[in-house]
């Protein structure tokens, strides 16, 4: 009995160190986890991406709730940014509306100049005439509706009913809820009746009722739907009055250049505990019983978080790194939207840096966009071109934008000619199969808008050309991961904006994409809403706006 006994207290021991050793693992792992696992992951480091961490760290303990944002380039920015070619800064971006209440709750400081006399000009092109008619856009609700009356008499009450009406639809927004309850959304007809009544609709149907005629002012309105990159049958409503609302309140450009309103976020968001993985992909995002874990980089290994914030192409996102099919199982309606999204188009932009013999600020360059256009029904007609596959601009039928940020930023004299919309078409297969060809086509296409710039806007601009360079659709293809090389995201049509957009709350616990729409404004804004859904509306009130007195 007693070599029983020794032996089975042998075994007891040794189970006991067993069961102490898987406890002790078990400890182990969990205290691991709970170290490495992050409050939020947020895939993307543009401005969406920043604002969306920045604004987690401004509201949480990033010592107990991490926040780490996962950047596939080597610096953050996105398409917000600046890049150097031979001593020349050129900016990606062109103009910051009003958003120093956003960069006020967040800690954002940004030395930025405000655009005081006008912040667009508009050069309406008669192609058979060749003659050319200046139109300045100046800063300021009342200032702009003042001179739109004075100048153009005939509209002149037509002119102040649209834009008096506009303003107060506008207005209406810091009254809509992000994710109304059945009784916010009884309330909303009460307290937004226009944007009820008006939301759904195009820019243009909306602007057809107040009978304004004169084609110069229609001109001037339908800038505002083209820089969504959309013609202003196709542009909802509210998205273009938001936008030419916003400028009017306030248009900047940061004084050192829009990288330094990346470095100010990133700065920002260090200063708040941060994490930041640069040159790092995400390959998926890791779902398990319609709830997100984390996710997975190229190469396997796995980050863990409850919270996701995606900020990169809605279609890589939920078709390639979640799957809809995982999706579908949740949402079938999410699913079919993922499908349906309709994408922003591309762009082609020519940066020229200069001699130091050029005079930009004698020929009025030092201003937010000018606009050269033939005007009229040309940007919808490219437009139609566009969806078609096909690249409409000639000699007779053009529009882009020229920004000259050198004048703000100082440095050498440079400028940039944007060019929408441009498709994907033949860009990436010649840049990846046949580069001798990609580079003709770049020159010869850029060469085109440097001709009509000269003709219509900056006299003799090519004999003060020292270097160029070209980005087309393939860049952006490469550089954001875009299927399309979308650069303003999810376009914002009638049908695919607002309440019809995809939303930004997906069907998959904890997963967010805040694509509310584009520009600064936008992302910025989008990125404080799903943060306010996390935090069940401790930031905006469940607001899809920050309110006026904040």
């Amino acid at each position: 009995m007693g070599g029983f006994s020794a032996h089975t207290h042998k075994l007891e021991n040794i189970f006991i160190q067993l069961i102490l050793q898987r406890y002790y693992k078990v400890v182990k792992m969990s205290q691991i986890d709970k170290k490495e696992k992050k409050g939020l992951i947020v895939i993307g480091g543009g401005i969406t991406g920043l604002t969306s961490a920045v604004t987690w760290a401004r509201f949480h303990d990033t010592k107990k709730d991490p926040v780490l944002i996962i950047e596939k380039e080597p610096k953050t920015g996105g398409f917000v940014t600046s890049y150097t070619r031979e001593g020349y800064l050129f900016d990606t971006s062109q103009i910051i509306p009003n958003c120093n209440d956003m960069f006020e709750l967040l800690g954002i400081k940004i030395d930025l100049k405000r655009f005081k006399g006008y912040y667009t000009r508009i050069f309406l092109v008669n192609p058979e005439t060749e003659e050319v008619t200046k139109i300045e856009l100046p800063s300021g609700v009342e200032v702009f509706k003042k001179k739109l009356m004075k100048e153009y008499p005939e509209n002149a009450k037509e002119i102040e009913k649209f834009l008096d009406h506009s303003r107060a639809m506008f207005l209406e927004l810091f009254k809509l809820k992000t994710e109304p309850s059945f009784i916010e959304l009884l309330k909303t007809i009460v307290s937004c009746p226009k944007i009820v009544k008006h939301g759904s609709k195009t820019f243009k149907n909306y602007f057809d009722q107040f009978g304004i005629t004169n084609p110069e002012v229609v001109e001037i309105f339908d800038a505002f739907a083209a820089f969504s990159g959309l013609p202003g049958d196709r542009a909802a409503a509210l998205m273009t009055l938001g936008a030419m609302n916003s400028v009017l309140d306030n248009a900047y450009r940061p004084t050192k250049g829009f990288i330094e309103l990346t470095k100010q976020f990133e700065k920002r968001y260090k200063e708040l505990g941060g994490e930041l993985l640069l040159k790092t992909k995400v390959e998926k995002i890791l779902v398990e019983n319609g709830e997100v874990k984390g996710v997975q980089l190229e190469g396997g290994e796995k980050i863990y978080s409850d919270f996701v914030i995606t900020t990169i192409d809605p279609k890589v996102a939920m078709k390639e790194m979640v799957g809809l099919d995982k999706i579908r199982e949740l949402d079938e309606k999410f699913a079919e939207k993922v499908e349906q999204a309709k994408m922003s188009p591309s762009s082609l932009n020519v940066a020229l840096g200069l001699d130091d013999e050029i005079d930009l600020a004698s020929l009025g360059m030092d201003c937010g966009y000018n606009v050269v256009t033939t005007g009229g029904e040309s940007f919808s007609r490219l437009f139609d071109e566009y969806e078609k596959g096909n690249m409409a601009f000639t000699e007779k039928q053009f529009h882009m934008g020229v920004i000259c940020p050198s004048l703000t930023t100082g440095g050498k004299p440079n400028i940039t000619i944007r060019v929408v919309p441009v498709g994907l078409g033949d860009w990436m297969e010649l840049r990846e199969n046949n580069l001798e060809e990609y580079n003709r086509k770049k020159e010869e296409v850029s060469n085109f808008f440097i001709d009509l710039v000269e003709k219509y806007l900056i006299p003799d601009l090519k004999k003060h050309i020292l270097i160029k360079d070209i980005s087309t659709p393939a860049t952006y293809a490469r550089y954001s991961g875009s299927p399309t090389a979308s650069i303003y995201g999810m376009a914002p049509f009638s049908d695919n904006f607002g309440r019809t957009r995809l939303k930004m709350r997906t069907p998959i616990k904890g997963l967010f994409q805040p694509l509310f729409s584009h520009g600064i404004f936008g992302c910025m804004l989008g990125a404080l809403q799903v943060n306010d859904m996390i935090l069940e509306r401790k930031i905006l009130g469940g607001n899809a706006r920050l309110k006026p007195d904040k």
